[in-house]
């Protein structure tokens, strides 16, 4: 699955881990949600799993491809951030937590839109 008409533009918020956080609570999951980051340029993408949240480093290689994460032997690396999460939102993606691994495919954070009846 490609997403044709969204990019990471669209999936990206200028906020803070704490207030990614509260956006996240109780979300499906693989909702994630592309924020600043102090330390990587490219960002911090924050993700949903089995009711904890996940923050994985962006960061762009050496080489100019970009990955998740601390740098690993054989590592699943793109050539820009849309590639990244359009390849993570049909395959999944590993997380682990206390020594356990879970499976996810990415999904986009949606806010509720209301539409005001009179």
């Amino acid at each position: 699955m490609r997403l044709a008409t969204e990019t990471t533009e669209e999936f990206y918020k200028a906020v803070d881990r704490e207030t990614v956080e509260d956006l996240l609570e109780n979300k499906q999951n693989g909702t994630f949600i592309i924020r600043p980051s102090r330390n990587f340029d490219l960002g911090t993408l924050s993700i949903v799993q089995d009711n904890k949240i996940f923050h994985l480093n962006i960061r762009r290689r050496q080489d100019g491809l970009v990955a998740l994460g601390n740098a690993k032997d054989n590592e699943k690396c793109f050539p820009d951030l849309d590639a990244l999460i359009n390849y993570y939102i049909s395959n999944y993606l590993v997380l682990c937590s206390n020594g356990e691994k879970s499976l996810t495919l990415l999904l986009p954070y949606r806010e509720k839109k209301y539409n005001i009846v009179k």
